[in-house]
């Protein structure tokens, strides 16, 4: 029977070097992660492959299962990419947001999560700490009363899954070997099933890939909104890129630790412009969120239209 790779879900193999799931001859019939992931665990150091799995064809085939599914994804990148992806998952599913220790008490999250049931037409949400067990055992609860025997959990790369896995492991079967975690993208290459005891069996996936921001720093500290007073023409710095407002409005920004954000006077001619309704979120895929309060003609320069997307606010305003 052909052993696999407990980090990315590879068979593993000695034959080729250069071929996913890799190990040396003298260490296969002992090993249980195949090269890449061991030195991604041990030394940082990622293995470049070309086995990535589309988008579709990891929809296309989660969809021909009937197992329950779970999509996690973290808090800052609920946007329409991802809404996108959760909405062509057929079946029974949840959706899962994590990471919520990272969100600062200022931000009432659960009336959050009220407003992206109905911005999005989402009925079934819960949110997890992994690093602080929250809402774990409320999920183990919920699959134990729907009598949910296998799923299989899905989510965009980093978005906390390799975490929440091992998480389930240590509370039902710490005797296994854990996931392979980095904030590289899509450690895990192929479906890996994990059977946690008789009761119920985890099938991990590899990741979805959407394209981001790419900030170098992210999921540490505390989420703190930062809020501006923006008045009519006035252009505000944010990181790398650029937003002027046609109107006075405030806008309170939503992201990791460390942006960079300043008032910026000097001229700049701007890529494009875009117009959007009161109370709206300006979603950046991996970077977070720009909730807007007032109407306003924006216009933007040094950031790629395909990294975000608008909705209506979920913050029901701008502050909590």
């Amino acid at each position: 029977m052909n052993k696999i790779c407990f980090g990315c879900g590879s068979t593993l193999q000695s034959i080729n070097e250069l071929e996913q799931g890799y190990v040396s001859t003298d260490k296969i019939n002992d090993a249980k992660y195949c090269k890449r992931c061991y030195r991604l665990t041990h030394y940082g150091e990622l293995i470049n492959n070309d086995n990535e799995k589309s988008i579709k064809t990891i929809i296309d085939t989660v969809n021909k299962d009937n197992t329950f599914k779970i999509y996690i994804v973290d808090f800052l990148n609920i946007n329409n990419n991802t809404i996108d992806i959760y909405n062509k998952i057929k079946g029974n599913k949840l959706f899962l947001i994590s990471k919520i220790d990272l969100i600062s008490n200022s931000i009432n999250i659960n009336r959050i999560i009220e407003n992206i049931k109905k911005v999005y037409n989402i009925y079934s949400v819960k949110c997890i700490s992994t690093l602080k067990k929250y809402g774990i055992n409320n999920l183990i609860n919920y699959l134990d009363i729907n009598n949910i025997k296998k799923c299989t959990i899905l989510g965009p790369t980093n978005s906390g899954k390799s975490s929440f896995i091992n998480k389930l492991i240590e509370l039902y079967n710490p005797k296994l070997n854990k996931l392979t975690i980095s904030n590289r993208r899509n450690t895990t290459l192929e479906f890996i099933n994990i059977k946690l005891n008789n009761n119920l069996t985890i099938i991990d996936s590899p990741g979805f890939l959407i394209k981001d921001y790419g900030l170098k720093s992210k999921y540490k500290n505390i989420i703190k909104p930062i809020t501006f007073n923006m008045k009519t023409n006035e252009v505000l710095c944010i990181d790398k890129f650029y937003i002027k407002f046609s109107n006075n409005t405030s806008i309170t920004i939503y992201s990791y630790e460390n942006i960079y954000v300043k008032k910026y006077y000097k001229e700049i001619n701007f890529d494009y412009n875009i117009d959007i309704d009161k109370n709206t979120d300006l979603c950046i895929n991996g970077f977070g969120i720009l909730s807007i309060k007032e109407k306003n003609n924006i216009s933007i320069f040094n950031l790629d239209k395909e990294l975000f997307s608008i909705r209506k606010s979920i913050f029901g305003g701008n502050n909590e």
